[in-house]
């Protein structure tokens, strides 16, 4: 059972069934308790689903045209043909080149490798490439790439050119007439699992040509491990199988470039376990860096060094690469920011354009976007007449399938349901743009934009230790289908908060209600200004637990995902939320007294804010204006009576105030000003005060 509040929903794991389990399977509560919610009941479950005992790797000759594939690729290899193996330039693309073109060059084949660059050729076989290759190879394999590429395989045929093609991507109505085909979503494919990322399918094609699974899972797990979640595939099934063996391989791998990055990032320390986080924070980003801003091939280099020295220059460039791209991001962020702006407040789609962003980075930020506010995000960078995007998107709206009703106005597009690539003629873009939104807005009409928050169970503070934290690593790999565990910790009492690299983050210190525990959180994301809690308050925090290690210092961390009031102050900002709505919205029903500001409140709320903003702009939540009102001022004030005096304010042009979320977080800036204003003459305060007067005598409540 599970219960839905505010957006959350709570796991309720059996008591007497997590006891069970804890006490058969020698786990702590805590791990109990949430194998329960994700409904591991019974003890051989669990024990399964921790040991992989039930997991299998599927035959690989299951896939369609594998069997053509191999015959065929065994006959090139032995009659020495010259082959080019064909990637993308994502993580994805690199680790398959990489696992590829190594099992072909040991096993005696005339192999090479070739790698798109993003910004001068864009995604998939191109026909200037195949004609190069055309000079060199007579055999080209796709990875990660080609499902689309009907015209290009045509175009390799015509210069003698025999094309193989491995994808994981969705398929058109037309296949490319290639030797073989082999891609899990072809529509006459029975393989059982297709969920494998492009180094997956790879994976499987080495697998039947050396005939033995086992053996190319010790050989080449770690490359398929990092491919698969850069991908962010789901980490079930064979894909959960393979992901933990290549995590297990590399804490001692041998590849000398994997090596070197992992210990240039702090991945690789004696004792520590490697996770998937780890993959996808530190790793992954660095070697997809590569390919946004400079080169692919840089990451490729690094995955087949031979030798210490050249692993690790080529490691301290991506790490260098890596910052540039987080620099670049952030001001596309921001300038992305104020486009959005623009949008009314319940928008079902972003289409966003811009001629100084760059191409490499665009769909690191559509994904943030579309995570942020839970709606499918297009970001195109424009190059002269040509634009190239990047979008992202939700459940139950499908990029694949919005852009091929959209396909009249585009170049090229292809990809996956939640993301997807696609190239447009700038004139183009306007009816596009009108197009794909008026498409989200009928598939996604009624559906709550705020994303429900999965929470596996609550968190008690006794809980919050070392050992609790480390051991729920026997859940690994942590990823999509199985996400890092969720707890909800209740009653957290706010002790300080700290801002973090120029309060970009925080740092919250909490106690428990009767002061016996205290914890150290982390809230990535969250700014000091825009938190709105402040010192004592309560509240319930959404959060994982990991262990951070420092200064030869081993302690148990909370990471905080959400934070809320705790359950009687919700009751009282749902209240004050449906006030201040009806109020603009004429469908007034009775009012509390408190409602209508007094000309003290508007001199109070204006001090306040002149003190918190002074000249700056800044971004700041209603709730913590109403908190700074109590603490410095002494004074109770409600947050629709806020709400109001600040919308007054702005409409003598004494605030510029931008809504970020809602009404509950906002972008502030006091504006100078001469002379004193007649609040008589305010149209707002007028709407209100007729907006009372339709329902007569005001009753006792509070707001």
């Amino acid at each position: 059972m599970s219960t839905i509040s505010d957006g959350w929903l709570v796991g309720n794991a059996d008591r007497d069934t997590s006891a069970r389990l804890s006490t058969e399977l020698g786990i702590s509560s805590l791990t109990a308790r949430i194998l329960v919610s994700r409904g591991f009941t019974d003890p051989a479950s669990a024990h399964n689903f921790l040991n992989n005992t039930t997991l299998k790797m599927y035959d690989p000759f299951l896939l369609a045209d594998m069997d053509k594939a191999v015959v065929f690729i065994k006959d090139a290899v032995r009659s020495g043909r010259r082959i080019c193996v064909y990637g993308d330039y994502d993580v994805d693309g690199v680790t398959a080149t990489t696992l590829l073109s190594t099992y072909l060059r040991s096993r005696g084949a005339n192999c090479t490798c070739f790698i798109p660059e993003r910004i001068s050729e864009g995604y998939g076989l191109n026909s200037e490439a195949i004609k190069t290759i055309s000079r060199q190879c007579d055999v080209i394999i796709t990875v990660d790439t080609g499902i689309t590429a009907v015209e290009e395989v045509e175009y390799a045929r015509s210069l003698g050119v025999d094309v193989v093609i491995t994808d994981h991507h969705s398929c058109r109505d037309v296949l490319p007439a290639a030797v073989a085909v082999v891609d899990p979503y072809r529509v006459d494919d029975s393989y059982p699992y297709k969920a494998l990322a492009g180094v997956g399918v790879v994976f499987k094609l080495v697998c039947a040509l050396e005939g033995n699974s086992a053996k190319m899972l010790e050989e080449y797990a770690e490359l398929v491990a990092i491919g698969t979640i850069a991908d962010v595939m789901p980490l079930t099934d064979e894909n959960r199988l393979i992901v933990s063996a290549g995590l297990s391989l590399l804490e001692h791998t041998k590849r000398k470039g994997l090596a070197a990055l992992m210990k240039k990032t702090g991945v690789l320390k004696r004792g520590k376990r490697i996770t998937a986080s780890a993959i996808s924070f530190a790793i992954a980003p660095r070697l997809n860096a590569a390919g946004r801003i400079a080169s692919a091939t840089l990451a490729l280099k690094l995955l087949m060094a031979e030798d210490d020295e050249s692993a690790d220059a080529i490691a301290e460039r991506l790490c260098e690469i890596n910052k540039l791209r987080q620099q670049t991001e952030q001001r596309i962020t921001a300038e992305a920011a104020k486009q959005i702006a623009a949008y009314r407040k319940d928008a079902s789609a972003y289409v966003l354009a811009s001629d100084n962003w760059h191409q490499g980075v665009i769909g690191v930020v559509a994904s943030k976007i579309s995570e942020k506010y839970h709606t499918p995000a297009i970001l195109f960078s424009f190059s002269g007449d040509i634009a190239r995007g990047s979008g992202r998107s939700v459940s139950g709206f499908s990029l694949m399938d919005a852009l091929s009703k959209c396909g009249d106005l585009l170049v090229e597009y292809g990809g996956h349901e939640l993301a997807a690539g696609l190239t447009i003629e700038r004139k183009n873009l306007p009816e596009f743009k009108k197009r794909f939104e008026k498409l989200a807005e009928e598939a996604l009409k009624g559906r709550d934009t705020v994303q429900p928050l999965n929470i596996d169970c609550e968190l008690r503070f006794d809980e919050i230790t070392v050992g609790n934290a480390a051991e729920l690593l026997m859940l690994e790999p942590f990823g999509l289908g199985n996400p890092v565990p969720l707890f909800i910790l209740k009653n957290a009492v706010i002790e300080d908060i700290i801002p973090v690299s120029d309060d970009r983050h925080i740092r919250l210190r909490v106690r428990n209600a009767d002061g016996t525990r205290e914890a150290s959180c982390m809230y990535f994301g969250m700014s000091h200004s825009e938190f709105p809690f402040c010192r004592g308050d309560m509240c319930e925090l959404a959060c994982s637990i990991e262990v951070n290690e420092y200064n030869g210092s081993v302690t148990p961390c909370v990471l905080v995902r959400a934070v809320r009031p705790c359950e009687d102050e919700r009751l009282a900002i749902y209240r004050s939320r449906g006030y201040y709505d009806s109020i603009y919205s004429g469908a007034v029903s009775a009012l509390p007294s408190g409602i209508l500001p007094t000309l003290e409140d508007f001199r109070l709320v204006f001090r306040v804010l002149r003190r918190e903003l002074g000249g700056e702009r800044k971004r700041v939540s209603v709730r913590y204006i109403k908190r700074r009102i109590e603490l410095t001022e002494g004074e109770k004030t409600n947050l629709c009576a806020l709400k109001i005096i600040i919308d007054v304010l702005t409409e003598f042009g004494l605030v510029d105030c931008l809504r970020i979320r809602s009404n509950d977080v906002l972008e502030l800036k006091l504006l100078p000003y001469s002379k004193k204003v007649d609040l008589e003459k305010s149209m707002i305060l007028k709407k209100v005060k007729e907006s009372i007067e339709k329902e007569g005598e005001l009753h006792d409540g509070t707001v």
